[in-house]
């Protein structure tokens, strides 16, 4: 949008996300973004910038800098307030790494960015990839409590 109203440099963005929406003109993306401003509708179009970038455009290099700072900010702002890392902020804890926007693709790899800004604040924290998609984790969990519950049960 910057680039189309003059606030920012021309980039291959413009063109790649109106043609993947199926939309004609950047002015139709505002209405796009509006219809239904979800997160996973809105992820939907990181593949776009993470192949822009790979191609060398520079404004979707930023965009992809910029996610990976602000993740990295909101995991640290939660460790923070649940004094996760402990007094000193040396502690262990885990941080499990879901979704498919963390994903590698040929030179981005969003995760490992985000891993690597997170460790050089908390060399101690336990990063977890799960192999599993977050559906079946929960499941787990749920089957898990009601083993739990069901041996306390009869033991009692």
């Amino acid at each position: 949008m910057r680039a189309h109203d003059g606030r920012g440099p021309q980039t291959m963005l413009s063109s790649c996300i109106l043609q993947s929406l199926g939309l004609s003109s950047p002015d139709e993306l505002i209405g796009w973004t509006y219809a239904d401003p979800s997160w996973a509708r809105i992820a939907a179009l990181v593949p776009v910038v993470v192949s822009c970038a790979e191609d060398g455009d520079q404004v979707a290099d930023e965009i992809l800098h910029n996610a990976v700072q602000e993740l990295a900010i909101s995991v640290k702002a939660v460790v923070q307030r649940l004094h996760l890392a402990g007094e000193d902020g040396k502690g262990s804890f885990p941080v499990v790494m879901v979704g498919g926007v963390l994903g590698a693709n040929k030179k981005w790899n969003i995760g490992n960015e985000v891993t690597n800004s997170i460790l050089k604040t908390y060399p101690a924290a336990c990063i977890i990839r799960p192999k599993v998609e977050p559906a079946v984790g929960a499941a787990l969990l749920a089957l898990n409590f009601l083993m739990k519950e069901t041996v306390a049960n009869d033991h009692s």
